[in-house]
């Protein structure tokens, strides 16, 4: 018995993993795709909750045609262990979090991050990530808009450097979906693992314009899709 529902659980993700793909290949908006862009993001100290809202900050400063342009590229970003401000002279930010610990560059083309990539290190941190053990609680800047968003992102076996990568594409990828605006409350909470059968209701293709996932590969069992972000919004996508 529970073989078949596994089974099931790994249909449910990767019908979910293939709707995300079929999603952002159809970009954000009619017309062309444009190019692809790229992101890198410095980080010189990781605290949770001001990374979460830099991410959002960053994805909602970006211009329609720099919203799309990243979508369609899947959200790709590279962390980089660095001071911003050491590294500014030569690589200005587009950027950073007011504490000025994590600096955000691009979108731009593929490649021309290549010299900040060269200059600067993998961002690693523990292994598995040290994340809060109570739910945190943010709002992004803006006038309160009485909206609520559920965020659970999985930290058992998780590293801080895939944490990073985890987060920064469910946070980014809601922001740019209009899932999550100016003025909206944040709940995140960490758990160990996040199971399809404690979110089949999100996993749902009826509430797919309310919920964005994190489902890829991953761990020990590299060949099994695992469940690594869900973020649910009391708004549809675009919705007001």
């Amino acid at each position: 018995m529970s073989g078949t529902r596994s089974a099931l659980a790994g249909d449910e993700l990767l019908a979910a993993a293939r709707r995300r793909v079929e999603a952002v290949r159809a970009g954000l908006s009619d017309g062309p795709a444009p190019g692809e862009l790229d992101v890198a993001v410095v980080v010189a100290d990781l605290d949770v909750a001001t990374f979460i809202i830099g991410v959002t900050d960053f994805a909602l400063s970006l211009p329609d045609d720099q919203r799309d342009g990243w979508y369609r590229s899947f959200t790709r970003a590279v962390f980089l262990a660095g001071r911003p401000a050491s590294a500014s002279a030569r690589h200005p930010y587009q950027h950073t979090t007011q504490s000025g610990d994590i600096a955000w560059y691009g979108p731009t083309r593929r490649g021309v991050l290549r010299p900040l990539s060269l200059l600067l290190r993998a961002f690693q941190g523990p292994a598995p990530i040290e994340a809060p053990a109570e739910p945190l609680a943010v709002t992004v800047p803006g006038p309160p808009t009485g909206h609520k968003v559920d965020v659970a992102i999985a930290v058992g076996g998780v590293s801080t450097g895939a944490y990073l990568v985890h987060a920064h594409h469910l946070i980014a990828e809601a922001v740019l979906r209009r899932l999550v605006r100016p003025g909206d409350s944040l709940r995140i909470d960490h758990r160990q693992v996040l199971t399809a059968g404690e979110f089949r209701d999100a996993l749902d293709p009826a509430r797919a314009d309310s919920v964005q996932t994190r489902i890829t590969h991953g761990g020990a069992d590299s060949d099994r899709l695992r469940l690594y972000g869900v973020l649910t919004s009391d708004r549809p996508e675009g919705g007001h």
